[in-house]
This record gives structure tokens, sequence and C-alpha cells, in this order.
């Protein structure tokens, strides 16, 4: 898996989604019911986005951008990638 070369190179579009979620949060906080779902559906297109792009998920996302230094991204980005790699390898041993 090319995660770390994946976010690395979309790091920019990442952070842009972060920030974009969380103004939808606090949209969905202040508004009316109707306001809410139309941001729920926003929130949940955009996560979806991501998601397949990225390949992982939301909260996967969230904490690598949240991370303070790049040190602390790449650091996050490589546990991301090796847990991946043993779920991978977990799921190839109970097919056989």
């Amino acid at each position: 898996m090319q995660i770390i070369e994946v976010l690395q190179d979309n790091y920019i579009l990442l952070h842009q989604i972060h920030l974009h979620l969380h103004k939808i949060s606090d949209f969905k906080i202040q508004g009316s019911k109707q306001t809410k779902d139309k941001w729920s559906k926003e929130e949940d297109l955009l996560m979806d986005f991501a998601i397949s792009l990225f390949g992982i998920n939301y909260k996967a996302i969230s904490q690598v951008v949240s991370s303070k230094s790049s040190a602390q991204v790449y650091q996050r980005l490589r546990y991301l990638r090796d847990r991946q790699q043993q779920q991978h390898n977990l799921l190839c041993k109970e097919e056989e």
C-alpha cells in the first residue's frame, strides 16, 4: 500500500477536507433541523469522498491532519500503513 505517498502528495487537499468538515460541524450545531439535515448530507458526501480518495477512514484522516509537525504526520502515516498491512496479512491467512 502506498498510503504514505498518497497522503503526502495530497496533504493540502486532505487539510481542506478536514477544515471543511469542521465548518460543517459548526453549522450543524448552530442550525435548524432542516439546516442540520442539509449539512449532514454534505458531511457524509465529503467523508465518502475522503475515504474513497485516500482509502482509510475519516477518523484516521483527521488524526493525521491534526498532528502538529511533519514528523508526527510521517510517524502516524507509517503506523496506519503498517496496521493496514497487518490487517491485509490477517485476511490473507484467514482465506487460506
